[in-house]
C-alpha cells in the first residue's frame, strides 16, 4: 500500500505491536497447526453426525494433502508475525529499501502534531464512509445479485453494495454505526450469541446443511481449514458445557471469590486446549475467575460491568454485574427466529399437504430359501431373510417414491441396498436415495423389527 505512493514524500504510519488475526487456532509451529486442524475435523464430524443422525465416515479428510502442508507452512509463518506485528511491517519496509525513523525519536516538533493531524484525518474519513454507505439507495435481490457479479464498480456502487450485504445479514435498517460494528467483526459474535440461545434448535441444521454444500462441490472431500471454519456446533456446545449464560443474569453481583466463579475457572483452566482450539481463546491459571469470564463474554460481544471495591477493608473485592446492552440484538434475533421458524414451518407445511395414494403391500410371510453363509453373522443372516420377505413390497414403492420426489423433491428417499452396522456410533444405517443424491440415514425402525 505505501509503495503505490510513487511520490517522494515521507509516509507516516502507525503499526499495531500485536496483529489482529491469527490462522487457524494461532499456533506458530506446523505440526500444532495441522494436529488442531486434524482433531477438529475429527470432532466436528462426530458432533455432526450424531446430532444430525446421519452418517460421515465417507467423507475423505485427506484432500490435497500438499495443499494442507503449504498452507501449515504459511500460516504458521502468519502467526508468528502477528505476534510481531510491528516490527514483521519495519523489517519489510528496510527489506523494500525505505528509511524508518521512530517518531519518539526524531528531532521534529511537529511529530506529535503530524500524527494527531492523521489520527484526526482518519476518523473523518472512516465516518464519512459509514454514512455514505447507510445513504445509499437500497437494491432488489436481483440488483444485488447483478452487482456482486460486476467487476469494476464505482464507488457508489461499492456503498450500495455494502449496504445490501449488511441489510440481508442483519435484517435490520443499516445506520453508519451498523456498519462500523461489522467492520469490528460483529457478525460472528451476534451469531454465536444467537445460536447459543434462540435459535440453539436451528443449529444442527445450520451446520448440516453447510456441510452438504462442501461435500456437494468437493465430490465427498472437504478442506479442513474451511470445514472446521464453517462449523459452529462445537464452540456452541463448549460454552454450553462451561455454562457461560450463568453470568447474564442482570442485577446479580459477582466476585471472584463466589463459588459458581471457582468452579468456572477450574473448569475453564481443565479444558483450556479444547477452548484454544475451538473458540482461539488462551486460559490460563494466572487468570482471575472473572478475566476468564470476560474473555469467554467476548465471544459474544457482551461483558461484565465493574461496579466497585465492596467489602471490608481487609476483605475488599472487585465486584461486577451484567447489564444488557442496547445494541438492537434484540431485534436482530426476532427477525433471523422469525426467518428460522418460518423455513421450518414451510417444510412442514409442504410435507403435511401431500395428497398420495399409499400402496397396498403384501406383507403375507412368504417361505423364501435363505442362502446363508457361515461367516456372516446373525444379525446379517437375519436381515438377509427380512429382506428377501420385504422385496415385492419395496419393489411396489417405486411409483409411490416418484411421485413423493415431484411434490416435494428432496424430502423423500428410498433404501437403496442393504442396512450396515455402524460400530463407531453403536446404530444400524441404511444407505437412501434422495432427489440430491444417495446418503446414509439411521434404521430406527429397525430395532423395532
Amino acid at each position: 500500500m505505501l509503495a503505490r505512493v510513487r511520490e517522494t514524500v515521507d509516509r507516516h504510519i502507525w503499526v499495531r505491536e500485536w496483529g489482529m488475526g491469527v490462522v487457524g487456532n494461532g499456533s506458530t509451529t506446523i505440526g500444532g497447526l495441522l494436529r488442531s486442524q486434524h482433531v477438529a475435523t475429527q470432532a466436528n464430524i462426530a458432533l455432526l453426525s450424531a446430532a444430525d443422525n446421519d452418517d460421515y465416515s465417507f467423507v475423505d479428510q485427506n484432500f490435497q494433502p500438499e495443499s494442507l502442508q503449504t498452507w501449515g507452512k504459511r500460516g504458521s509463518v502468519i502467526n508468528v508475525e502477528m505476534r510481531r506485528y510491528r516490527e514483521s511491517v519495519l523489517a519489510g519496509l528496510v527489506e523494500d529499501g525505505y528509511t524508518v525513523i521512530d517518531a519518539d525519536d526524531a528531532d521534529d516538533d511537529e511529530s506529535g502534531a503530524v500524527i494527531e493531524s492523521v489520527k484526526a484525518a482518519s476518523v473523518e474519513l472512516y465516518a464519512a464512509e459509514c454514512q455514505a454507505i447507510a445513504d445509499s439507495d437500497e437494491l432488489s435481490q436481483t440488483e444485488l445479485k447483478k452487482l456482486q457479479d460486476k467487476r469494476a464498480k464505482t464507488k457508489t456502487e461499492r456503498h450500495q453494495q455494502r449496504k445490501a450485504e449488511l441489510f440481508r445479514r442483519y435484517e435490520i435498517d443499516v445506520t453508519p454505526d451498523l456498519v462500523e460494528k461489522d467492520d469490528d467483526g460483529w457478525y460472528p459474535q451476534l451469531r454465536m450469541h444467537y445460536y447459543l440461545t434462540l435459535g440453539r434448535e436451528f443449529l444442527t441444521n445450520r451446520d448440516a446443511k453447510r456441510a452438504a454444500s462442501q461435500l456437494e462441490a468437493g465430490e465427498n472431500s472437504i478442506w479442513k481449514p474451511d470445514f472446521n471454519k464453517g462449523q459452529l456446533l462445537p464452540a456452541v456446545l463448549l460454552l454450553e458445557n462451561l455454562n457461560l449464560l450463568q453470568f447474564l443474569t442482570p442485577d446479580v453481583q459477582l466476585r471472584g471469590s463466589d463459588e459458581k466463579l471457582v468452579e468456572f475457572k477450574t473448569l475453564a483452566v481443565k479444558h483450556r486446549h479444547v477452548i484454544k482450539n475451538y473458540l482461539n481463546v488462551s486460559i490460563s491459571e494466572k487468570l482471575t475467575p472473572v478475566a476468564i469470564a470476560q474473555k469467554l463474554l467476548a465471544k459474544i460481544d457482551l461483558k461484565l460491568d465493574y461496579v466497585g471495591r465492596l467489602g471490608k477493608r481487609e476483605n475488599r473485592e472487585c465486584v461486577y454485574q451484567f447489564v444488557a446492552p442496547d445494541d438492537q440484538r434484540n431485534s436482530i434475533f426476532g427477525q433471523w427466529l422469525n426467518r428460522d421458524e418460518a423455513f421450518k414451518n414451510e417444510l412442514v407445511s409442504v410435507i403435511n399437504n401431500i395428497s398420495t395414494t399409499t400402496p397396498v403391500i403384501d406383507i403375507t410371510p412368504q417361505d423364501i430359501p435363505q442362502t446363508l453363509t457361515p461367516v456372516e453373522s446373525p444379525t446379517v443372516q437375519g436381515w438377509k431373510g427380512l429382506k428377501l420377505k420385504m422385496r415385492l413390497g419395496l419393489d411396489s414403492a417405486g411409483q409411490f417414491y416418484q411421485q413423493l420426489v415431484s411434490t416435494v423433491g428432496q424430502a423423500v428417499g428410498v433404501a437403496d441396498g442393504e442396512p450396515y452396522w455402524n460400530a463407531y456410533l453403536n446404530q444400524w444405517q441404511v444407505w437412501v436415495n434422495f432427489a440430491d443424491g444417495c446418503r446414509s440415514v439411521v434404521c430406527d425402525w429397525l430395532v423395532a423389527v
